[in-house]
C-alpha cells in the first residue's frame, strides 16, 4: 500500500507545478495578456467613464494584447520544424501586426491627433490583414483524408459558409455598397472590409475541409475562435457605423478584444506544443 501524501508535501509539490509553469517562456506574457482583457470586458460591460474615456481605453487596451498575439505567433512559427507550418504561422503573425499597426494608427488618429481614423492609414493594416490571414489558413498542412469523407464535409461546409456569407452580406455588404458616398476612397475601403470577411470565411472553410474535425489540433479551434469572434465583431462594427449607433468600448470592441485574445492563446498553444515535442529548440522569452 502507497504512502499517502503528507499536506506539507501536497503543498511542496503543488508550489513546484506552480513555479515549473512560471518558467516555461511567455507563460507571464499570456496571463498578463488575459488579465488584461479580462479588466477591458469587465470596463465594457459596465459601461465605463465618459465618452472621450471609454474611446481612450478601448483603443489603447487592445494594443497590448494585440502586440502580444504577434510576437507569440511568430515564435510559434519559429518553434515549428516543416518549412509549410513555419511558413503558415509567419503568415499569421504578419496578419496580426498588420491589424495591431492599424490599431495602433487608429488610436494616434484618434486619441492623439484628434482626427477621424477613416478614411486614414490605419486602414492600410487593416485591409491587409484580411488576405495574410487568408494565406496564412491555406498554408497550415493538412493530413491525407479520404475523398469521400472529404466531399460530405464540403458539402456541410459549404451550407454554412453560405449561410455566414449571406449574414455578412446582407447585414454589411449591401448596406455599404449602398450608402451615398462622394469619397470614392472611403467608399472602396469601406467595400473592402465585408469583402474580406467572406474571405477569411472561405479561408476558415477551406482548412475545416483539408483537416477534418479530427484533426484539428486545440491551437486550430482556437485560432478559428478566435476569427469568428473578429468576423462577428466586424459585422457589428458595420452595422453600428451604418446606423449611427457606434459606441466606443460597445459589443464590437469587446469582440475584437476577446478575438485578439484568442489569437494569443492559439499562438501560445502552439508554440508550447511544438516546444514539448522538441525541447531543444526553445525560443527564450
Amino acid at each position: 500500500m502507497g504512502v499517502e501524501a503528507t499536506p506539507s508535501r501536497r503543498s511542496q509539490s503543488f508550489v513546484e507545478a506552480v513555479r515549473a509553469q512560471i518558467d516555461r517562456p511567455w507563460f507571464l506574457t499570456i496571463l498578463a495578456a488575459t488579465a488584461l482583457c479580462a479588466a477591458y470586458l469587465l470596463g465594457a460591460l459596465f459601461n465605463w467613464g465618459h465618452t472621450a474615456e471609454r474611446s481612450l481605453y478601448s483603443n489603447l487596451g487592445l494594443l497590448p494584447v494585440g502586440l502580444a498575439a504577434t510576437l507569440l505567433a511568430w515564435c510559434a512559427a519559429r518553434s515549428q520544424l516543416d518549412r509549410r507550418s513555419r511558413t503558415a504561422w509567419r503568415l499569421l503573425s504578419a496578419s496580426f501586426g498588420c491589424f495591431f499597426a492599424g490599431d495602433l494608427l487608429f488610436f494616434v488618429y484618434q486619441n492623439v491627433l484628434g482626427k477621424s481614423p477613416f478614411p486614414s492609414l490605419a486602414d492600410v493594416g487593416y485591409l491587409a490583414y484580411y488576405p495574410l490571414m487568408f494565406a496564412g489558413l491555406v498554408c497550415l498542412p493538412s493530413p491525407g483524408r479520404n475523398r469521400g469523407r472529404r466531399g460530405l464535409l464540403s458539402v456541410d461546409l459549404a451550407v454554412l459558409l453560405l449561410a455566414g456569407g449571406a449574414l455578412v452580406v446582407y447585414v454589411y455588404l449591401i448596406p455599404t455598397l449602398g450608402s451615398p458616398r462622394d469619397d470614392f476612397l472611403a467608399y472602396s475601403l469601406s467595400a473592402g472590409y465585408p469583402i474580406g470577411d467572406l474571405l477569411l470565411l472561405a479561408g476558415l472553410a477551406t482548412l475545416l475541409v483539408r483537416r477534418g474535425a479530427r484533426h484539428i489540433h486545440v491551437s486550430l479551434v482556437v485560432l478559428g475562435s478566435g476569427l469568428l469572434l473578429g468576423l462577428g465583431a466586424d459585422v457589428v462594427y458595420g452595422y453600428q457605423t451604418i446606423h449611427g449607433a457606434l459606441q466606443a468600448g460597445g459589443l464590437s470592441d469587446a469582440g475584437y478584444m476577446l478575438s485578439w485574445i484568442l489569437f494569443a492563446w492559439a499562438s501560445y498553444v502552439e508554440f508550447a506544443q511544438a516546444n514539448r515535442e522538441h525541447p531543444e529548440d526553445d525560443v527564450p522569452e
